[in-house]
């Protein structure tokens, strides 16, 4: 190899370095800070990047979301239980710029900001809330992260507990108290239970009991109804008996008027003791039948009925 050729393959390296140094690529999903003599010139986006070579450098940001996860500690609660509390965080690059000269390890910071309001808030709450209440510890955590790191050029996507475990004897301790909670809670749904078919019992024999009184109370209206009807079935009958009796009486007793009428106006016969005598007989029946219209008197029959078979022979020969 003579000079000349060494002297072209100089000059081929030579422009090679040249044209890399004169561009860079920047590739999608970050940013390029342009730096010259060390110093920030300006701010490159995906792309071709052209810049002086040996006196401009590019340095990569990538704008991507980061995850970060936690190594999980212990905490202290308000209840002196220390639960171990699982976290991460997520963040993401807005201002290549101030995440690039405003903080040195961004991650480290993060991290013990993260840890910090952890042990701040959950110390200030018992287990119970703790464990109950993960999403406003969430949002007090996503809070003192924005108001630290938004002059770090970082926005926080995401910052949250993951899990929360209890120690062992905590968790044997909780299993026994859910146990002990299940079998209480067996225990009055029972009772409940039982309860609740007793007064189901007691309304099923009130209900019989209400149906039965009141089966036996129409009963006895419909007995007393009956009765009711027998007793004016009867007193009608009685009335009507009554009733024909007394016409019957009233008809005996015009019969007997007509004949003593009769018996006195007759001026064949002579007042002989015989005829006047069958004339005191007549007025006695008719004083009888008076009586016995009355409502308050009981049905009155001659003692003497030849005497009344008598007179009503004598009557008929009378009339005849």
């Amino acid at each position: 190899m003579n000079g000349e050729d060494i002297a072209i393959i100089i000059v081929v390296v030579l422009l090679a370095a040249l044209v890399r140094g004169l561009f860079r690529v920047v590739p999608q999903g970050s940013l390029g800070l342009v730096q010259r003599l060390g110093r920030f010139h300006r701010e490159a986006h995906p792309g071709m990047v052209v810049k002086l070579p040996l006196m401009d450098s590019v340095q990569l940001i990538s704008t991507k979301s980061v995850t970060v996860n936690l190594t999980p500690e212990p905490v202290i609660t308000a209840d002196n239980v220390s639960p171990v509390i699982d976290a991460y965080f997520i963040y993401q690059v807005v201002d290549a710029k101030s995440f690039a000269y405003e903080i040195q390890n961004p991650e480290l910071a993060i991290k013990n900001i993260v840890s910090s309001t952890l042990r701040s808030e959950v110390g200030q709450r018992k287990l119970a809330d703790v464990m109950t209440h993960r999403e406003q510890i969430n949002a007090k955590l996503r809070q003192e992260l924005d108001e630290s790191t938004g002059t770090w050029g970082i926005r926080i996507v995401q910052a949250s507990i993951r899990q929360v475990d209890l120690p062992k004897e905590m968790q044997q301790a909780m299993e026994a108290q859910k146990k002990a909670d299940a079998n209480k809670l067996a225990a009055i749904e029972q009772a409940q239970g039982a309860k609740e078919a007793a007064i189901l019992e007691s309304e099923g024999a009130r209900q019989a009991a209400i149906a039965k009184a009141e089966g036996e109370k129409q009963a006895l209206l419909l007995r007393a109804e009956a009765t009711r009807r027998t007793r004016v079935m009867e007193a009608e009958g009685e009335a009507e008996a009554v009733q024909k009796l007394a016409e019957a009486q009233a008809a005996a007793v015009r019969m007997v008027n007509e004949a003593v009428l009769n018996l006195a106006q007759s001026e064949d016969e002579r007042w002989s003791e015989e005829r006047i005598r069958t004339v005191l007989q007549l007025k006695q029946l008719e004083t009888l039948s008076a009586i016995g219209q009355s409502p308050a008197t009981k049905i009155v029959m001659p003692a003497d009925l030849q005497n009344l078979a008598g007179i009503i022979t004598t009557i008929q020969g009378l009339r005849d």
